[in-house]
């Protein structure tokens, strides 16, 4: 089973997108799951609980999920939460869908990328029980 978890947006302007989502639609800034550098930020919707994260169009080159994403798809990727990346991708493989990745530590869990049968784009991720934990703690479970 998966859930929705995540709207990844490639962006040119971090500052100016980032004051959009906190200032306008009152998103917060997940500082727990944000790249020190800021070119990645996680933001919290405290209305819905959903979230979106903002990661830098220049700095995506070597994130194998998000490398070939092209800009003129709006740069967007629907990222689910798995129990387990390694069965989802096998089961994503087995099944004979466009699996663009293999799957890849990002440090607080695994991902892979895929495109779905329409061609967007897809990234499933399982996070480590470690970092489970601090998802907890602030509210992003």
């Amino acid at each position: 089973m998966s859930r929705l978890d995540l709207v990844t947006i490639l962006v040119r302007d971090m500052e100016r997108t980032k004051a959009f989502y906190t200032g306008l639609l009152g998103f917060t800034v997940v500082e727990q799951f944000t790249s020190l550098d800021g070119g990645f930020v996680w933001l919290r919707s405290a209305r819905s609980g959903s979230s979106i994260a903002l990661q830098d169009a220049a700095a995506r080159s070597g994130k194998p999920t998000q490398a070939d994403i092209p800009e003129a798809s709006g740069g967007l990727m629907l990222g689910f939460a798995v129990e387990d990346a390694e069965l989802a991708h096998k089961a994503a493989v087995d099944s004979g869908f466009d699996t663009r990745t293999g799957v890849v530590d990002m440090g607080k869990g695994r991902t892979f990328g895929l495109r779905d049968p329409e061609g967007n784009y897809i990234q499933v991720f399982d996070v480590y029980p470690e970092f489970q934990e601090v998802q907890r703690k602030i509210g992003l479970d």
